[in-house]
């Protein structure tokens, strides 16, 4: 009982306290994103409902000594594996895209959702167990390989976003576990080559997007209507905003998947740069802190590595996310962690969360050998 309590007077209430809040504050502007689509009205209800799942979720995750999950990272690799081909076999359709299981005719979860999360606890294991053969070209070819195969089968869903999640996420961990500069040469060479060589294979979608980024000027009006009408949403926010339910843009139903994609320009425009934009990047930026702090304190290299592959995911996600929004970056279909709408993505969010406190209530108690 006593280990019990010493080990849980560690877990970060600061954390939780800040996730809660992006996550209540997303509610309100998914609220204000469907109002007036009906198709689309039960999903505040339905956000609130899978914050608790996840809420609960973090909790046993934090209870559960992380290492058993790396003890068993090849099972949880291969499971993810065999999961994302049932995807490809199998999975349920949405819109014009293969990346769900159904579970049941309300509910259907994305494997992919949950891979980035579990992959950075499998990855922080692999590199650990190989962390001797760093240097050894072999070494990166073996990381290279154990990356490519669930990227190969998650662009085939297609799913270009969290195939690149995936890929930084590979990359920063990679880095930090000590690869030479010359491999990363390499592998930057090979990476360009390959980003050539795959662009023939994107789906008509996807090269759009791509193209409507790079040569505006040229693409059709329909392809730059939704980017342009983002643009305006928060242009036309201002400091303060137009008010709650008052977003020109969004109420009046000019902006698409503005409660998936497009959320930060919702709530830019509704509640302005001061009360909108800010809150939820100062909340994010917080988050991401107290991650890193984790990562900093603890000793153990796997449990380190694992911290900063959960911060990767979420600065990655959120830079995107608000960079397409603005019209920095080409839409790639990423959400706005803990803000968008998604069942399976706020689930495993809190999973990483719960992961991370697990670490941090462990990191006195580490023995190694």
């Amino acid at each position: 009982m006593s280990t019990r309590i010493s080990t849980w007077r560690y877990f970060d209430i600061w954390l939780v306290a800040a996730v809660l809040l992006l996550t209540a504050y997303g509610v309100l502007i998914i609220r204000s994103a469907v109002t007036g689509a009906p198709a689309f009205e039960a999903l505040p209800v339905a956000q609130v409902r899978w914050a608790a799942i996840g809420f609960m979720i973090m909790l046993a995750f934090a209870a559960i000594d992380y290492r058993v999950l790396t003890s068993m990272h090849w099972y949880i690799y291969f499971g993810l594996v065999a999961a994302l081909i049932f995807v490809l076999v199998a999975g349920a359709f949405g819109n014009e895209t293969r990346r769900w299981i159904q579970v049941t005719s309300e509910i259907r979860i994305q494997p992919s959702e949950f891979g980035r999360v579990f992959l950075a606890v499998t990855f922080a294991q692999f590199l650990a167990n190989r962390r001797h053969k760093i240097h050894q070209f072999s070494n990166t070819i073996a990381a290279v390989i154990y990356i490519l195969i669930p990227v190969g089968l998650i662009f085939l869903e297609p799913d270009l976003g969290m195939s690149l999640t995936f890929l930084v996420l590979w990359f920063v961990m990679i880095w930090l576990a000590g690869l030479p500069l010359s491999h990363f040469a390499l592998l930057a060479l090979l990476g360009v080559m390959g980003l050539t060589a795959v662009f023939p294979f994107l789906q008509e979608y996807q090269k759009e997007r791509i193209t409507t980024f790079i040569s505006p000027e040229s693409a059709d009006q329909e392809s730059l209507f939704n980017i342009e009408q983002a643009e305006i949403s928060i242009g036309s926010g201002g400091w303060f905003g137009k008010g709650y339910l008052n977003g020109t843009q969004s109420q009046l139903g000019f902006l698409r998947v503005q409660h998936t994609d497009f959320i930060f320009s919702v709530l830019t425009e509704e509640m302005g740069l001061i009360f909108g934009s800010l809150v939820v990047l100062a909340l994010m930026a917080f988050i991401l802190w107290r991650i890193l702090r984790v990562a900093f304190i603890t000793p153990d290299p796997v449990g380190k590595l694992i911290c900063v592959g959960i911060a990767t995911i979420l600065f990655f996600q959120t830079v995107v996310s608000v960079g397409m929004n603005v019209r920095v970056l080409p839409v790639t279909g990423l959400t706005l962690p803990f803000v968008s709408y998604g069942g399976s993505s706020l689930t495993t969010l809190f999973i990483a969360i719960g992961i991370v406190q697990s670490v941090l209530m462990r990191h006195r108690k580490q023995e190694f050998g």
